[in-house]
């Protein structure tokens, strides 16, 4: 087998994965936290409706005050389009984002990104159901639990994957 071929075989194999992996996606959250200093940290939140029902006009982060300690005077942030209403202890625990009109609604098979918050909550103390979040439907608005928001952390297959590919080429380059 030539290098050229394994190449071939190794980058069909990572294509191949990939499409797989969204085979059977639904709407999710998905959620980087970088920390800031002083014991703060940003959290940045995208939402993918891959294979939604209904394009999402809204975003609620269940339990935003009592996990994440949100308050009206927090750092909140959203796309352009979009607006906020910070949770409002002890009345109000979510924080909710809502999209301004139905153009900068996240379509099905869309992302849309740029949601923040800084929290004192460290991300590696998060438990299970400590990020709950729901979309709301742009047609029905209704609300569609979207189960806990997930870390972005690369798979250790795929980077072994991405790893295989790179070296293929590099013996290919040395051929």
């Amino acid at each position: 087998m030539t290098c050229g071929r394994a190449t071939a075989i190794a980058v069909c194999t990572l294509l191949a994965i990939a499409a797989g992996s969204r085979a059977s996606a639904t709407p999710v959250v998905y959620y980087d936290a970088a920390p800031l200093g002083g014991g703060l940290f940003q959290y940045v939140l995208t939402v993918d409706n891959d294979d939604g029902a209904e394009a999402l006009s809204g975003l609620d982060v269940l339990h935003a005050n009592s996990v994440f300690g949100l308050a009206p005077a927090s750092t909140i942030a959203q796309p352009s389009g979009w607006s906020h209403f910070a949770p409002l202890p002890p009345l109000l625990d979510d924080l909710d984002w809502f999209s301004l009109a139905s153009g900068g609604d996240v379509a099905v098979d869309g992302t849309k990104s740029g949601f923040s918050f800084v929290s004192g909550t460290d991300p590696n103390s998060l438990d299970g159901g400590d990020f709950a979040v729901e979309g709301i439907g742009s047609d029905s608005a209704s609300q569609i639990p979207l189960g806990d928001a997930q870390r972005v952390v690369p798979e250790p297959a795929t980077i072994g994957l991405v790893g295989l590919a790179l070296a293929g080429l590099g013996f290919r380059r040395r051929a």
